[in-house]
């Protein structure tokens, strides 16, 4: 199998049957807040994910989720892939947490003293790829290309998998030296639920990566300030 779709064009969102409910519980897995999966100071990563979900029992989703990211600021945006409308986005910095959504066409600003952002790096997401295979919870099923790199295919293990169904099947591609995540599907069976990620990510450098974290212009939303 060779990989040749640009990830960008085809960070986890939330899966049915997959890794992150795993990570949940289990202590010898690494933790979201570890220092050492932090993004390096001075730097900025920026990341895109690719979620389509189908399936007879499933809500219809085609999603493209951006993401920049630094040590203490934050900056999501949400896009249908079908409409190209933007459907949230969220900024955070050290001292508030703006978010839009399109549902209710209103802008929350929230000010706080102690923000913190709720999204993990891709170190943190390869350090967890890592954990799953050594400790038995994804074996190695074959190999593939992504961008000229080697990857390895890995596929959950049951009995070892913590996932909300134990019939759920998850089959993920990472990056056979760094353990970077580039593309996962979770399934159920009998075509009643698919979710397919696929993912990029590149570290930025310099003054100028700190502007993407300035909200876009969401025309006709009302503004809401809440004291933290």
């Amino acid at each position: 199998m060779n990989i040749t779709t640009p990830i960008l064009t085809t960070l986890t969102l939330a899966l049915v049957a997959a890794g992150p409910a795993a990570a949940g519980l289990d202590d010898n897995l690494p933790k979201p807040g570890d220092a050492r999966y932090a993004v390096p100071a001075g730097k900025v990563e920026h990341s895109v994910t690719v979620t389509e979900i189908t399936g007879s029992k499933a809500v219809p989703r085609h999603t493209r989720h951006e993401l920049w990211l630094s040590r203490n600021r934050a900056r999501s945006v949400v896009t249908d892939m079908k409409s190209g409308k933007v459907t949230a986005e969220t900024v955070i910095t050290r001292k508030e947490t703006r978010t839009f959504s399109a549902e209710t066409g209103r802008v929350t600003v929230r000010k706080s003293s102690r923000a913190s952002t709720p999204f993990n790096s891709s170190l943190f997401e390869a350090a967890v790829q890592r954990a799953y295979v050594e400790q038995g919870i994804t074996k190695v099923t074959g190999e593939t290309t992504v961008r000229g790199r080697r990857a390895l295919v890995v596929e959950n293990v049951p009995g070892k998998w913590v996932s909300d169904r134990s019939d759920g099947k998850t089959v993920a591609v990472i990056d056979a030296e760094t353990d970077a995540l580039y593309a996962r599907t979770s399934t159920l069976p009998d075509g009643a639920f698919t979710q397919k990620e696929t993912y990029q990510t590149q570290v930025l450098q310099g003054a100028s990566a700190h502007v993407r974290f300035a909200m876009g212009k969401h025309k006709g939303a009302k503004v809401q300030r809440i004291s933290g």
